[in-house]
This record gives structure tokens, sequence and C-alpha cells, in this order.
């Protein structure tokens, strides 16, 4: 019994001992890509100008770093990727051990983040002298905040920032512990042994789109123009991308919606509270990015741009585009950087001399009333190499310009939607006074169009009308579907006019 008793004593006392503290992990930062590569997915149904505030593309960004890696347990800290990261979508290529977790760091500094990891410290606050107009500083403790106004503790008792009427500014010694000026994505890894490698960071991030612009130049013949397009890349991540090798996906990719990840801490709230003064009724606000009190750059927004500006002075073109499945890759062929906050602009392609035909085009709904609508001017190609052409032909903004005396004068904007090759287009040129279209109702069912040439020159007209699921049945004529609509074609000469007459209905036309 006495040696049971000693026994259950021994594995008592080993039971009661604490068990050993695993050893922290090194921690390894790698500040910035040696080497970085954006491919850039344009959103599915964009058209026109970007908006840097509401970007629905996205990129894949591929960055290369050098690290050095500890023998055992270690966390690397990749700072400066992409605030729209998407962290599941993360690979580390190169590590000796692999990656065992991943993480993106939320808690970014921004004006309500040093708030919250400064609660109980002192800070230095400056105002304005109300009596002498100077500026005087001060110490003060920050008491509460972000989120209901900011309390702060000074000599003259508890008060919140920005209630006195006049300007206020804090100032801080330093960034609090755990914050992040860039956004950073860690991972834990284990590695068998010490080595510096060569790793390759890819991931998605959101905050990025593409457009094509093209400008089109008419020539002195008055039959060809000279045919040119930029890549417009936008970026509305606050990262810059320096000396980045570029390329652009054409086509609609199937997406999954992901939820984003929001910042550990929201944005700043100053409230005034009650104080009996001429200031205690001062409406809240909301500020993320103050001027007086944030220590990063400023965002800049920029407006966007609309039409594309004229071709540059002979540029590297980029290579003819990859298949990519059913998508098309564009390679950019030199590097680039790509700024933060901003749209940069590279050389796509270039055609001089493509053939053109210059016709009228209005589109008409059944049953509504016109009288001598002015029609548009559109200029018709071919995406096809005996016509100058012959190539994908992605989707974005149209500009047509034309020189009278040495002067560069804008004929129109337009939109192109994908155009493949084989496939014919329009690029709008204008607006014709000349050549109009009359509609007007004859019956219940039937209505009448009526073009008008008062030009000098035959004008060829295309008169779309109505849209898919109406009926439209011309009388004494065929009217062809093209684009989906029923198309009225007609050659109509200097001083003269053309009519048609239609039938329209939802369903099966009674006669």
């Amino acid at each position: 019994m006495r040696a049971l008793l000693t026994v259950l004593s021994a594995l008592v006392a080993i039971g009661a001992a604490p068990p050993p503290t695993p050893p922290t992990p090194d921690v390894v930062t790698s500040s910035q890509p040696a080497a970085v590569a954006l491919t850039v997915y344009r959103a599915p149904y964009g058209r026109g100008a970007m908006n840097l505030d509401y970007l629905e593309g996205f990129a894949l960004v591929t960055e290369t770093r050098r690290i050095t890696v500890p023998k055992g347990a270690a966390v690397l800290r990749f700072e400066g990727v992409a605030e729209g990261i998407v962290p599941v979508s993360a690979v580390v290529e190169g590590l000796p051990g692999g990656v065992v977790e991943k993480n993106r760091d939320a808690r970014l500094l921004s004006p309500a983040a040093l708030i919250d990891g400064t609660l109980g410290h002192v800070v230095t606050l400056t105002r304005t002298d109300r009596a002498t107009g100077r500026r005087v500083s001060e110490q003060a403790t920050i008491v509460a905040g972000p989120a209901r106004g900011v309390v702060l503790k000074t000599r003259a008792g508890i008060e919140t920032l920005r209630c006195s009427g006049l300007p206020e500014r804090l100032s801080f010694a330093g960034i609090p512990g755990g914050l992040s000026a860039r956004p950073v994505l860690s991972v834990a890894t284990v590695s068998p042994v010490a080595r510096t490698v060569t790793v390759r960071l890819s991931y998605l991030a959101r905050g990025f789109d593409w457009r094509s612009s093209y400008v089109a130049t008419v020539a002195a013949d008055g039959r060809t123009l000279d045919l040119f397009a930029w890549l417009t890349l936008a970026n509305a991540n606050p990262e810059r991308f320096p000396d980045a090798q570029l390329s652009a996906v054409a086509g609609r990719l199937n997406r999954v919606w992901t939820p984003t990840l929001e910042r550990a801490v929201g944005a700043l709230s100053l409230s005034c509270y009650p104080l009996g003064t001429t200031t205690s009724d001062l409406p809240e606000q909301t500020i993320e990015e103050a001027a007086d009190i944030v220590i990063t750059a400023a965002r800049i927004s920029l407006t966007p741009i609309s039409a594309p500006p004229p071709p540059p002075a002979p540029v590297p073109m980029a290579p003819p585009p990859e298949n990519l499945g059913d998508l098309k890759l564009y390679r950019v062929p030199m590097r680039v950087t790509v700024a933060s906050r901003a749209q940069k602009q590279v050389a796509l392609l270039s055609r001089v001399g493509v053939p053109f035909d210059r016709r009228y085009r209005a589109r008409l709904d059944p049953g509504q009333a016109i009288e001598g609508s002015p029609t548009r001017i559109v200029f018709a190609l071919r995406n096809r190499r005996d016509a100058g052409l012959g190539l994908p032909l992605p989707a974005g903004s149209t500009a047509v310009y034309t020189t009278r005396n040495g002067e560069r004068l804008l004929l129109g904007e337009g939109a192109l939607t994908d155009r493949a090759e084989g496939e014919s287009f329009r690029l709008a040129a204008g607006i014709s006074r000349q050549v109009t279209v009359m509609q007007e109702r004859i019956s219940a069912d039937i209505m009448r169009i009526v073009v008008t040439n008062a030009s000098g020159t035959s004008a060829p007209v295309d008169v779309p009308i109505g849209t898919a699921g109406q009926r439209i049945e011309a009388i004494d004529a065929t009217l062809p579907i093209v684009d989906g609509a029923p198309m009225w074609t007609v050659l109509v000469p200097p001083g003269e006019t053309a009519e048609l007459r239609y039938r329209y209905c939802w369903d099966r036309c009674q006669r």
C-alpha cells in the first residue's frame, strides 16, 4: 500500500506540473518584392470610362521575393501586398518547409486604428488659443475612442476632440504595436534548414480593371483611317507596382463572390456631447482619412478618362493576343509602373490605311412618333486581314478625329463591344442634320418611316426597328435580321426621300 501511495503521489506531482511553453516562432519580414507581374481581368459588364471608386475587375498579382528562412517554426510577413488581396487565393512557392497557415493582417494604420491602439496613453494636443490666436500644445491622455467620439483628459478636465470650436489636432510619439502602415500577408512555416530562398507569392486582388481606348483618325482621302488603341488600366489600390510586367485578359470569366476583408477597426467617429456651450450641438462627422491626424499619404481621386488622347510617337506595340481558352491574353512588351489610385495607358495596337464605309443610322421603336430626327454618322469597318485589321478587338471606348487646316477635330465618341476576327463593327462619328428620319402612325398597327437626304451626295441609311420579342413585318419589302433586330437598309439619292411601311405586334400579326 505504501508503494502504491508513493506512485500515486509521483503521478499527481507530474500532472500538476505546468506544460512546457512552446518556443515563440521567429518573425521574418519581407518589406517589398524584387519583381512583380500583373495580369488584369476586366469587369464582366464594364463599358466606357472607369470610376476608381467602383472597379469590378481584378488582377492576378505574382511577386518574386528574396527571404531568409530560419530553421524551425517561423512567421514570414510579406509587406506591401495589394490592399484588395483575397487571402484564400494566396499561394507561396519556394519555401523549404511549405506553408502551415496564412493570414491577412486587418489592423492597418488609419486614424481610427491609431486612436484605438493609443487608449490610455499620452499624446500631444495642439489647438489655437482663443485669446491670442496662437497655436498651443499640451499633453493629453486618450480616455475613449474611436467610436462615438474621442475623449481626452487634459489639465482642464475631461473633454472631447474637436468640440471647442477651434482647430485641433493630435500628435503621436510613435505607431502602436500590431499596426502596419501597409497591408501584410503572413504565413507560418516550419523549415528543416535555415536558408535564403527566392519565393514566388501569387494572389488575386480586387480594385483593378482595364479597357481599350480606340483612336481613329480619318485620312485625307476620306475613305480610310488610321486606327490606334490604348490599353487603359485602372488601379484603385493604395499600393504602387513599379516596373511591373503587365498583361490583360479579354473576355468574360465566370466569377464567384467572396466576402471582403474588413478592417479590424472601423472609421473614426467624432461626436460632441452636451456641454452647455455654443458648440454642444455640432454635428457628428465620420473621418477615416482626416488631414490633421492621418500619417500616411492622402488618397487621390482622379477624373475618369473620357476621350482617349491622340496616338503618341512610335512606341513598341503589344504582340498579337494569345488564346487562353475562350479568353484572349494581351502582353505589354515593356515593363510599366502602375501608380496607386490612378489610371495607366500603354499602346495596344496600330493600323494604318483601314478602309471604312460612311453610313447613317437611326434606331426606331415601333409606335414612336418622330418628326425630322437627325441621324448618327457611323464608320462601318470589317475586321479582316484584307481590310487592314484581322485580329481580336477587345471592348472599350472609341473616338474619331479628323484634321482641318492642320487642326485636329473630334467627330464623335462611342463604345465598342468585343469583336472577333471576321466580324464587322461601327465607330461613332457624329450627328447629321441633313439626313433625317420621320416616323408616323398609319393605323393601329402600321407605321410609316420616311428618310430625307438634304445633302449633296447619296446617303446609305441603316434603320434598326424594334427589339427582341417584337414581331416586325415590312409591307412590300423584306427586312433582314442584323444584330438581333430587323434592319431597313436604303440608299437615298441627294435631295430625295425613301419610304417604308411596316406592321408590328408582339405575337403573330393579324392581316
